[in-house]
């Protein structure tokens, strides 16, 4: 078996960029689904998706973590996966040992490296950008993999 180092883990809530990977299509509700096999993500793809707005939007991506490039990076680690659970209300993070939303990319996932299970409880609840569509009154609100401004970082 090889051993996955710090440096070859994989943040799942990427850009959409070319070389990036296809790794779920975002629902109606703002859920994510995952798809069954990583599939990177062309030119002539994201061109295309971008014709009617963000890619983000609609599909997730998953890319090489860029550790302290990252302006989620601090204290060596990723923040996002302990922010945005303290975010998303327990009711709406999903999954446990048991039944771990299936995933192209655990393997090599910095959030799972990071927090486990608990990572992928939140993972299919997190957009990698705000919301663009209208979503209901009374229906769950998604949270962005950007934190809201009051919680970034500052300088």
């Amino acid at each position: 078996m090889t051993r996955v180092g710090p440096d070859d883990l994989w943040c799942p809530s990427a850009p959409a960029e070319a070389g990036a990977l296809v790794i779920g299509v975002v629902n109606a509700d703002g859920t994510v689904g995952y798809i069954r096999d990583r599939l990177e993500a062309s030119s002539a793809f994201l061109e295309a998706a971008a014709e009617v707005g963000p890619p983000e939007l609609r599909y997730r991506f998953s890319a090489p973590c860029q550790q302290s490039a990252c302006g989620q990076w601090h204290d060596g680690c990723c923040t996002l996966p302990g922010r945005l659970a303290a975010l998303v209300p327990s009711e709406e993070q999903r999954g446990d040992d048991d039944r771990l939303p299936r995933c192209a990319i655990r393997a090599r996932c910095r959030w799972f490296a990071q927090s486990g299970a608990d990572a992928c409880g939140i993972c299919p609840v997190v957009g990698t950008r705000d919301q663009a569509v209208p979503v209901p009154d009374d229906a769950p609100r998604r949270h962005a993999g950007r934190p809201p401004a009051h919680l970034e970082e500052r300088p």
